[in-house]
């Protein structure tokens, strides 16, 4: 082989080695970095934290009561540039219970009736489904709908059955996290750790597909009864196309 053609061939094959090394550095950087232009972003989410329960009639009780720690979520979804791209659709899946709770049944809630009223006729357990809102005009949560230049949605973690509190002494009761104290539940005992993927398509049917992990319920729920916190961090988010 003449020295100018074994020359040529080792410049050809140098740079097939350089582009196949820049091509794995940028997928390796995407991998660890993500999507860096994204059309829309999780701009905050609000967790409010209480308790509930359910009144069953007994004839030796005043008060026999299920009792039910709720989390909702509140995802706030908003443009991260000025962008010609609208929302289709944003599905909510993958739930996955990272840590369970030492009390109590996990079940995940659509929103289903009016703003102040969200979870009325919530039966249906999502926890093993998906919860999918598809853009309109406006933020609808009762008919999964997110306005398609961004909005809110959300969905309810319940901690069902974790007690009943019998009683034949208060004449009154409250409906909020001391109802844990007087079933002696602790805090630690319904700490539990959830992760769930977020998928935001646009209109030009491109989805990015991200993975949040939140810890629930707020700390002070059993001493203040109610508490909410409002997460504004999403660094460690990492948003790829799929």
């Amino acid at each position: 082989m003449k020295k100018n053609q074994l020359f040529k061939r080792c410049i050809f094959i140098a740079v097939v080695i350089i582009l196949i090394t820049i091509g794995i550095a940028i997928m390796l950087r995407y991998e660890v970095e993500g999507e860096k232009s994204l059309p829309y972003e999780i701009d905050k989410i609000l967790m409010i934290s209480t308790v509930d329960g359910e009144f069953s009639d007994d004839p030796e009780h005043i008060w026999n009561i299920n009792v039910t720690e709720i989390n909702d979520l509140y995802i706030y979804v908003d443009a991260k540039e000025e962008t010609d791209e609208t929302i289709k659709q944003i599905t909510i899946e993958n739930f996955n219970l990272v840590k369970s709770p030492q009390k109590g049944n996990v079940k995940i809630y659509r929103p289903t009736a009016d703003l102040d009223n969200l979870y009325t006729y919530s039966e249906q357990d999502y926890l093993h489904d998906k919860i999918v809102y598809t853009g309109g005009k406006l933020d609808d949560m009762k008919s999964l709908e997110i306005a398609n230049n961004g909005g809110v949605l959300g969905f309810r973690l319940a901690l069902e059955d974790l007690g009943r509190y019998l009683s034949n002494e208060d004449t009154e009761i409250i409906y909020d996290g001391r109802l844990l104290q007087n079933l002696g539940v602790s805090l630690e005992e319904i700490k539990l750790q959830l992760s769930f993927d977020i998928i935001i398509e646009t209109n030009s049917n491109v989805s990015y597909k991200g993975t949040l992990s939140m810890e629930m319920p707020t700390d002070e729920i059993i001493e203040k009864g109610s508490s909410q916190i409002e997460l504004t961090d999403f660094s460690n988010v990492i948003f790829k196309r799929i």
